[in-house]
């Protein structure tokens, strides 16, 4: 009964960090299922959790960033929205080619600067960003305003 209190409390907040981290929908539920079986796991063991928010936000973490890197899709074309529609004014193809550009420029940060101006871009606060990303609160400024400086920097220098 108590893991189903858990499940029924968390299962939203699980999912809508993983859609925010690997933009997809179907994986994000899947994801979802993993951590919370993950816990279960980790409570039939007879383990204790003191705070199971922050341990469900790391673990969510940690599985996107695996799926990220053994799929190899954290390249550009799952940070943003698809390109699917064709708009033919040309104002939303400059749109298109602008956002077609960051994202590309964005995929030549790391993942955690990756993942950091991901998760700022989504308005997740430092505080949430710090537990998420496993930085301390403190440094998440810093860290973030050197990611954002390198991603101007990079995204200069390929539209000269």
């Amino acid at each position: 009964m108590y893991f189903d209190k858990l499940y029924t409390q968390n299962y939203r907040s699980v999912y809508i960090l993983a859609c925010k981290i690997v933009k997809d929908d179907e994986l994000s539920k899947d994801i979802a299922q993993e951590v919370f079986l993950k816990l279960h796991r980790f409570l039939s063991d007879g383990k204790q959790l003191l705070n199971i928010e922050a341990w469900l936000s790391r673990t969510t973490y940690n599985h996107c960033l695996n799926y990220l890197r053994d799929s190899k899709k954290w390249q550009y074309s799952k940070l943003s929205e698809s390109e699917d529609a064709e708009n033919e004014s040309d104002m939303n193809l400059i749109q298109d080619e602008e956002r077609r550009q960051l994202r590309y420029c964005l995929s030549l940060l790391n993942e955690r600067e990756q993942i950091l101006v991901s998760l700022y871009s989504e308005g997740m606060t430092y505080k949430e960003i710090a537990e998420i990303s496993d930085l301390r609160f403190t440094s998440v400024g810093t860290t973030l305003a050197r990611s954002l400086a390198k991603l101007k920097k990079i995204y200069t220098h390929e539209n000269k």
